[in-house]
């Protein structure tokens, strides 16, 4: 199993004390959204960026009222699913890069061994 990396990356918004991802500034039609649009709660309604500059100019341009951050999206290998948060070290390998909820999943699984050996 390998480290399968950095997929993209995303602007997250910190508000209240959870993440929102920015969703840009017009829909798929091309309709400019009112401001409260323009953020969602979801990770895949994010506005995906793979270019860093690209990245930077559009956060430069965004209202300095909000505390923005940049996000990267990794894919995890063993389920597949996209995270932003820190990752696990697979317990496999102690090399391998793995979503937290796997991290978990392997710990619970080590413990019940252990138990069961116990």
């Amino acid at each position: 199993m390998s480290f399968i990396g950095i997929c993209e990356y995303v602007i997250g918004v910190i508000h209240d004390q959870d993440i929102w991802y920015y969703v840009g500034e017009t829909d798929s039609d091309g309709k400019k959204l009112k401001s409260k649009e323009r953020y969602s709660s979801f990770l895949v309604d994010a506005k995906r960026y793979d270019d860093e500059d690209v990245l930077r100019w559009e956060l430069e341009e965004l209202p300095k009222t909000m505390a923005y951050k940049i996000l990267e999206i990794q894919r995890c290998p063993k389920c597949k699913k996209e995270f932003t948060e820190h990752p696990a070290l697979s317990r496999e390998d102690n090399e391998t890069e793995i979503c937290p909820q796997c991290g978990v999943r392997e710990a619970v699984e080590a413990y019940e061994r252990y138990d069961k050996d116990s």
